[in-house]
C-alpha cells in the first residue's frame, strides 16, 4: 500500500500538465496529453469530466468517495507545489490557474458540509468546461486561451 506522501507525489506528477498550456514549446501538446482522455485530438466536456474523475480518485486517499478536510489539505498542498514548480515559463492565459481554482472545496462542495463527494466533484465538471471553453465551440484549443 502506498503512503500518503507517495500518493501526494503521484498526484503532484499527475497535475503537472494542468499549468502547461502557456509553456514555451510543446505546451498545448502537454495539455492535450493530460486532458484528451480518449486521444481524439481535442479536449471536450467529456474529457474534462473523465480527467476530473481520475483526479478525485487520486486525492481520495482513503477511498471513501469523499474528500475530507485532511485530503483537502493534501490536495491544496499538492496544487500549491505544482503552481510553484511550474511558475517559471508559464503565462496566465492557459487552463492551469482555472483548473487549479476548480479543485478547491468552495468550487465543488455543493451542499456546503465541508466534504466534497465524488458526485459533487463530477457535477462541477461541466461548469469548469464552460469556463475554459471561452469561444463556446465545444472543444478546448489554443483559441480558448488567447494563443
Amino acid at each position: 500500500m502506498l503512503s500518503i506522501k507517495s500518493l501526494a507525489v503521484t498526484a503532484a506528477l499527475a497535475l503537472a500538465g494542468t499549468t502547461a498550456l502557456a509553456q514555451q514549446g510543446g505546451g498545448m501538446a502537454h495539455f492535450m496529453e493530460e486532458w484528451d482522455m480518449n486521444r481524439d485530438g481535442q479536449v471536450t466536456a467529456d474529457d474534462i469530466a473523465a480527467r476530473r474523475v481520475d483526479l478525485f480518485a487520486m486525492f481520495d486517499l482513503n477511498g471513501d468517495n469523499t474528500i475530507d478536510a485532511e485530503e483537502q489539505a493534501n490536495m491544496a498542498s499538492t496544487i500549491a507545489g505544482q503552481e510553484e514548480n511550474n511558475r517559471e515559463g508559464h503565462g496566465t492565459n492557459g487552463p492551469g490557474p482555472r483548473i487549479h481554482a476548480a479543485m478547491v472545496p468552495a468550487y465543488n462542495d455543493a451542499n456546503g458540509d465541508g466534504n466534497v463527494t465524488a458526485e459533487e466533484f463530477a457535477a462541477a465538471s461541466p461548469r469548469l468546461f464552460a469556463e475554459l471553453d471561452s469561444n463556446g465551440d465545444g472543444m478546448l484549443n489554443r483559441a480558448d486561451f488567447g494563443h
